[in-house]
């Protein structure tokens, strides 16, 4: 209070200096005003308990379209992402105009509310306090688990190139045993143009090779699977990647491996559809 009164007999004194100067009035008590308003704003903040400071930010959006349709088909999903930057200018009034505010200093009661399409902002603890629990509490599942709940996934053997003995059916077939062993586990393949609609977008891949086949005494060839889906990171749910989450290899050098190189793919479904069935019989 003390304080307070001293910046108002000081701003009553500018004010009697001022009207002292007859003609000048007018012409320096403009200049008086910012100087009185200018000294008692910064006298004011050393009295009030709070204070606030205003930081502006670019905030780049982008909207991509997945699927058919787009946009605002009903088989068409969006995809939004987001990068921003510190915005430093010294044209706040410029910005606070933006807002439909004078200033920001008139807003005691808060700031403005948002556009109806503004992006969600989410706190650091946001995860926890939407959830109801931390995720990165959460204790390890087994390795099977990831299978469970799958019932589609997409797969295309059809482009594999044929070992030696085999035509140019070699995938096409195999795609068609792959398709009847896993329907009968209760799990249908989609193709690619609709796997987006599949939570988790699972996809099985396959990598087949085989050395040259004109050295029949070195002749070697190999498989290995892959089941990849979207996963979230726990430490930053915003962070969405498609990881690998189940595999399996074999080839001519494994130990329980016998029979062709379509026997030693088939396997791969064989194994597939194993751990799933012990994955959701729980």
């Amino acid at each position: 209070m003390r304080q307070k009164g001293q910046v108002e007999r000081l701003a009553a004194k500018v004010w009697r200096w001022l009207l002292g100067f007859g003609s000048l009035v007018w012409q320096v008590g403009l200049i008086g005003v910012c100087i009185v308003f200018m000294f008692h704003s910064v006298r004011a903040d050393t009295v009030r308990a709070t204070s606030a400071q205003d930081r502006f930010w670019i905030l780049w959006e982008r909207v991509d379209f997945v699927g058919t349709h787009c946009p605002g088909g009903a088989q068409c999903q969006e995809r939004r992402s987001f990068s921003s930057r510190p915005l430093d200018t010294s044209n706040t009034g410029f910005i606070y105009r933006l807002f439909g505010v004078h200033d920001g200093g008139s807003q005691a009661g808060g700031l403005p509310r948002d556009h109806p399409e503004a992006p969600e902002v989410c706190l650091k603890n946001q995860a926890a306090l939407s959830l109801g629990f931390d995720p990165r509490a959460l204790p390890r599942s087994e390795k099977g688990e990831v299978l469970r709940g799958v019932k589609q996934l997409h797969l295309d053997l059809t482009t594999l190139k044929p070992p030696p003995g085999f035509d140019g059916t070699f995938g096409r077939q195999l795609q068609k045993a792959f398709d009847a062993k896993l329907a009968a586990a209760g799990i249908r393949i989609v193709p690619q143009d609709q796997l987006h609609l599949v939570p988790g977008q699972p996809t099985l891949n396959l990598y087949f090779s085989f050395s040259d086949p004109s050295d029949l005494c070195k002749y070697e060839y190999s498989v290995f699977a892959s089941l990849s889906q979207e996963v979230l990171l726990t430490r930053d749910l915003r962070i969405k990647v498609a990881a690998g989450v189940w595999s399996y290899s074999t080839g001519s050098t494994a130990k329980d491996h016998h029979g062709t190189e379509a026997d030693a793919i088939m396997r791969v479904v064989d194994m597939f559809v194993r751990d799933h069935q012990q994955a959701n019989a729980r």
